[in-house]
């Protein structure tokens, strides 16, 4: 039995030649990032036995989280349990690329709480569309927003959206971090000192959205409870597919750019399914675009949400039942989870943004935040939220 390590210095020769089913010799090992879920790490220059055509020379490791705050909310929210099932049961069918698996392990625990995922180092052939440094275009829009129809239309109202170690119940839709939601009123005055702490400034001020503190002040105050019950409600009502949950550029790779393939061109591969789940599909891209994209490119939503629905609708006439008024609905009502959500997370993320190993995270949110705010602010989602409250 293949044991499962907690971090890379538990991994050796043996146990690497265990879990690829080769004879492995050395490796070196590095480690990639500190996620807000898990951790993750590069073996390479894997050398073997003997030569063996095909053989991998490099793979990426996937652990769960060292931070135990960051490791409690990923099973919280169920993540290692719905990643390990989507390798398990969803990836061989999946009309969306994702890593091939070269082995995948659990300790046998309802969450999942310790596990170890091996699979395909996608840097060998691809890259990744990098948010902060060059943050993707229009293009990049299109073309996931087209391909997600695919998968959409595929899996709508389809047996997967109830697998056990998916569904919350019938047809009942649960936001994925709803437990991180529910949590937010108790994490706000928390995530607003750190976020001064740790930037020199308020996170009110962040993007120049005027109603950024009137709005989270609404969702994670005294009627958050009601708001989130009645949000739930509504999605509960609408058709539901399945969502990948977490489409941000860094989760996105493309054929590597050296082999002068355009955006629309390349062969894209999903990452990180962590946050798989049923639900209507508007969802998908509140987190897809708010932290990728800059705000003159992510303006264009509306105009590719339009495109998407064509898109999924040609490809499934049962479609035709959620309208784009709904997805769009969908799409601004997302966007305020995804906030609400945010407060919990950076609570619990900001504490280790003085890591050197987290200098990218911290530029990450540093970024991404003033996007989301900026977002909320372009789409009202004020008098959204103030009209749910009011019932």
């Amino acid at each position: 039995m293949l044991r499962i390590p907690d971090t890379s210095d538990e991994i050796d020769a043996d146990w690497l030649s265990k879990a690829l089913g080769l004879p492995v010799t050395s490796f070196e090992a590095e480690f990639l990032e500190g996620g807000v879920l898990a951790d993750a790490y590069r073996l390479h220059e894997i050398r073997y036995v003997s030569r063996v055509a095909d053989a991998p020379t490099s793979v990426i490791v996937k652990l769960a989280s060292r931070s135990e705050k960051r490791r409690d909310m990923a099973i919280d929210n169920g993540a290692y349990r719905k990643e390990l099932g989507f390798f398990r049961d969803l990836a061989g069918e999946m009309p969306m690329r994702s890593p091939a698996v070269h082995r995948a392990l659990s300790d046998g625990s309802a969450e999942a709480e310790r596990f170890v995922l091996v699979l395909e180092d996608l840097g060998a052939h691809s890259r990744v569309f990098d948010q902060i440094e060059d943050p993707p275009g229009e293009d990049f829009m299109q073309k996931v927003a087209l391909e997600v129809a695919t998968m959409h239309a595929n899996y709508w109202e389809a047996p997967e959206t109830r697998l056990d170690w998916l569904a919350e119940g019938e047809h009942r839709y649960v936001f994925t971090f709803d437990a991180s939601c529910r949590e937010s009123p108790d994490r706000l005055e928390e995530f607003v000192s750190l976020w001064q702490q740790m930037y020199g400034r308020s996170v009110f001020d962040e993007g120049g959205a005027h109603s950024a503190e009137a709005i989270t002040r609404l969702l994670c105050g005294a009627e958050s409870g009601l708001i989130l019950d009645r949000i739930a409600h509504r999605l509960s009502a609408r058709p539901h597919t399945l969502l990948h949950g977490d489409l941000r550029a860094d989760n996105i790779f493309r054929s590597d750019p050296a082999l002068g393939l355009t955006v629309d061109e390349s062969q894209l591969t999903y990452i990180d399914w962590q946050l798989l789940g049923p639900g209507p599909p508007g969802l998908e891209f509140s987190q897809a675009w708010i932290h990728s994209l800059p705000p003159e490119v992510r303006r264009q939503d509306t105009a590719v949400l339009r495109l998407y629905h064509e898109r999924l609708t040609s490809l499934n006439d049962a479609a035709q039942a959620y309208s784009l008024e709904m997805l769009i609905e969908d799409y601004v009502v997302g966007l305020c989870l995804w906030w609400t959500a945010l407060v919990t997370i950076g609570a619990n993320t900001l504490p280790d943004f003085d890591d050197p190993e987290s200098t990218r995270m911290k530029r990450l949110w540093e970024v991404s935040i003033p996007r989301t705010l900026i977002a909320l602010d372009d789409h009202d989602c004020l008098a959204v939220i103030e009209k749910l409250a009011k019932g």
